[in-house]
């Protein structure tokens, strides 16, 4: 097992396009690394509430602790699956990320990963004082019975990446935090569909700035940071007409991701008693890469897109 507080220096190739984002400065990264663990800065926050992380920064913390994890333990294998569970709203703050494998074998091998709230400062005899359990990881990887080619083309016909960048930030009817994830860490090039509006979503998206300060973000990281979004790009209201709120992301895999730039094809299909769940087809430029499965809940009345819910209620509803 493997306590994860800090790793090698490097850059990440990855620049956000300066033109499109707010004048206040952005931070490093989504994460920094401390003594105390990793701390999230404001690029990681989502839309539901202004000061608790978006899944997809928790989804790329955890993908970086399991990876990590696999290189120390010298697997040599593929990530085919990757589960993120989702515990309780996340504020940004310094949390303690550990990983664990769980089986090293030599065709499959299961990592996982969990992330911790910080200890309580002052020590309480005869209880536990780790820090509460707030998100988890369980991850699947493959050994290839085919040795390692290039990436080639699988055939498949992909939309080209449009040149102009969303602003979900410029939205009057979403109060977007800013700096924050949807509006800054990601680029977002729409070819139908918006995360403003229901229905289902097509766009090439990408990670736009470093996941941990000063560490070059693998393409694992980057995808795994990215694949929360399937449930904005293909979202859709419940029969009532209330939000729906994923608390799960599960990421399959074919192949390690090649490149930055991801398409995303989502659409949610709507259950009744209150239940839905997202599915979201990623290519890469090389062609098909796998899917993201969302379990999905409706929300309590009292959580939605602040300032924005009912204004796209009223616009799409009947």
């Amino acid at each position: 097992m493997v306590n994860i507080e800090s790793g090698p220096s490097g850059a990440n190739s990855d620049s956000p396009d300066a033109a499109s984002l707010p004048s206040a400065p952005m931070p490093p990264a989504l994460f920094v690394s401390e003594p105390g663990g990793v701390r999230a800065t404001e690029l990681t926050r989502g839309p539901w509430a202004h000061q608790v992380m978006h899944g997809g920064a928790i989804c790329g913390l955890l993908g970086w602790a399991v990876e990590r994890e696999q290189r120390r333990a010298g697997i040599d294998q593929v990530c085919s699956r990757l589960t993120v569970e989702i515990l309780s709203g996340m504020p940004m703050a310094t949390y303690e990320v550990t990983a664990t494998t769980v089986k090293a074998g030599k065709r499959t091998a299961l990592v996982d990963a969990e992330v911790r709230a910080a200890p309580p400062e002052i020590p309480v005899p005869g209880r536990s004082n780790r820090g509460r359990l707030v998100a988890r990881a369980t991850s699947q990887w493959l050994t290839p019975t085919i040795p390692a080619v290039e990436p080639g083309s699988d055939g498949q016909s992909l939309p080209p990446i449009p040149d102009e960048r969303a602003d979900p930030g410029a939205n009057p009817d979403i109060d977007y935090p800013r700096p924050g994830f949807n509006a800054d860490a990601v680029d977002f090039r729409f070819v139908g569909g918006s995360t403003e509006e229901p229905g289902p979503g097509r766009t090439w998206l990408r990670l736009d700035h470093p996941l941990v300060a000063g560490e070059e973000t693998s393409p694992l990281a980057r995808v795994a940071t990215l694949a929360d979004l399937g449930a904005a790009v293909g979202w859709d209201f419940s029969p009532s007409g209330g939000a729906y709120i994923n608390t799960d992301v599960t990421l399959q895999l074919l192949r390690v991701p090649a490149g930055e730039w991801f398409y995303f094809d989502a659409a949610t299909v709507v259950a009744p008693r209150g239940l839905a769940g997202t599915h979201t087809a990623i290519s890469d430029r090389h062609g098909l890469l796998g899917w993201v499965l969302q379990s999905q809940v409706e929300a309590p009345a009292e959580i939605g897109f602040p300032g924005g819910m009912n204004a796209a209620r009223q616009t799409h509803m009947p």
